[in-house]
């Protein structure tokens, strides 16, 4: 299963790595702030595990995948956007 989709996941990343991109490139000091504030709501702890075990072993139903899939696109993106905002506000105290 995880050939098949792997050129998807990888278009997929390119496309979360070109949203986060041109986001933080309009970013103000309240908007970066904002974003730091961001949580991202998902599965719950127990749930993510149980999935990266399922995925590490092969495991995974299409559902399941498309499941962790989507929250580790979700968790990346809010992770480039929030480093985008933290070097903004540092970037913004020194000028």
């Amino acid at each position: 299963m995880g050939m098949a989709v792997f050129p998807e996941w990888v278009q997929a990343q390119k496309m979360v790595s070109e949203l986060a991109e041109r986001l933080g490139s309009t970013l103000n000091e309240a908007s970066a702030r904002s974003i730091l504030a961001l949580k991202l709501e998902g599965p719950t702890p127990e749930r993510r595990q149980e999935l990266a075990d399922k995925a590490n072993d092969g495991m995974l139903t299409p559902e399941e995948f498309a499941e962790y899939e989507t929250y580790a696109q979700l968790r990346g993106l809010l992770a480039v956007l929030q480093s985008k905002a933290r070097l903004y506000l540092k970037q913004s105290e020194t000028a």
